[in-house]
C-alpha cells in the first residue's frame, strides 16, 4: 500500500503535517478517495489523474509538479495553498472555493472552475487556455483574482464579473463572454489588448 493511502487509512481520511512523494495513485487503479482532509501536507510529484475527490480540502497545502488531469474536485476546499508547476489539464473543480492561495506555473486548460469562489487567489504563469471561468464569485477586493502572465486564450468568463481585476500582462485573445461584454465592465487592460476585444464584436481593424 502506499505511503499515502496508508495515512488516509489510519486518520480515517485526515492527514495533517506529512510529506508524500512521487505518489501515484491512479497506477494503482484507485478511482474515488471520497471526501478526503488534508492540512499542512505537501505532494511531490505526485499523480492524481483521473480520480474522483468530491468535496476534498486542502488547508496551507503544497503540490508540486503534480498531475491532476481529468481529476474530479467538484465542490472542493483550497484554502493558503501552494500549487506549483501542477498539471490539472481537464480537471473538474465546479463550485470549489480556492482562497489565499497561490498557483504558480502548470497547465490547467479546460478546467472547469465553473461557479466557484476565489479570495485573494494569486495566479502567476499559468495556462488557463479554454478554461471554465463562467460565474465565478470574486471576493477580496482588487486582490480578488490576481492574473500575472496567465494564457487566458479562450477562456470562458459568462457572468464572470471582472471588476477591478487587471488583465494586464495576459493573453486574452478570444475570451468568451456575454453578448453584452458586461463581464468586462471595470476590468483593468493594456492599450494592446484592445485590439484582442475589439476582435469580440466582429470589427475587423484596418491599417491606414
Amino acid at each position: 500500500m502506499s505511503a499515502l493511502l496508508a495515512a488516509l487509512e489510519e486518520g480515517e481520511g485526515v492527514v495533517t503535517g506529512q510529506v508524500f512523494t512521487d505518489e501515484d495513485l491512479s497506477a494503482l487503479g484507485v478511482a474515488d478517495l471520497g471526501h478526503v482532509e488534508f492540512e499542512e501536507t505537501s505532494f511531490e510529484r505526485c499523480t492524481f489523474t483521473q480520480i474522483a475527490m468530491h468535496r476534498a480540502s486542502f488547508s496551507g497545502c503544497r503540490l508540486h509538479e503534480c498531475d491532476l488531469t481529468g481529476a474530479s474536485l467538484r465542490n472542493s476546499y483550497w484554502r493558503a495553498c501552494r500549487l506549483e508547476d501542477c498539471r490539472a489539464v481537464g480537471a473538474d473543480f465546479w463550485q470549489s472555493y480556492v482562497g489565499g492561495s497561490l498557483v504558480a506555473g502548470g497547465n490547467l486548460s479546460y478546467a472547469n472552475f465553473a461557479e466557484s469562489k476565489f479570495e485573494k487567489l494569486t495566479m502567476r504563469g499559468v495556462d488557463l487556455s479554454e478554461a471554465a471561468l463562467s460565474q465565478l464569485k470574486l471576493r477580496g477586493g482588487r486582490d480578488a483574482w490576481v492574473l500575472d502572465n496567465c494564457d487566458l486564450t479562450r477562456a470562458e468568463l459568462f457572468l464572470t464579473r471582472l471588476r477591478g481585476v487587471s488583465l494586464a500582462g495576459n493573453q486574452i485573445a478570444s475570451i468568451r463572454v456575454s453578448d453584452t461584454f458586461s463581464e468586462l465592465v471595470g476590468a483593468k487592460i493594456e492599450p494592446d489588448q484592445a485590439i484582442d476585444l475589439v476582435g469580440l464584436l466582429g470589427v475587423k481593424l484596418v491599417e491606414g
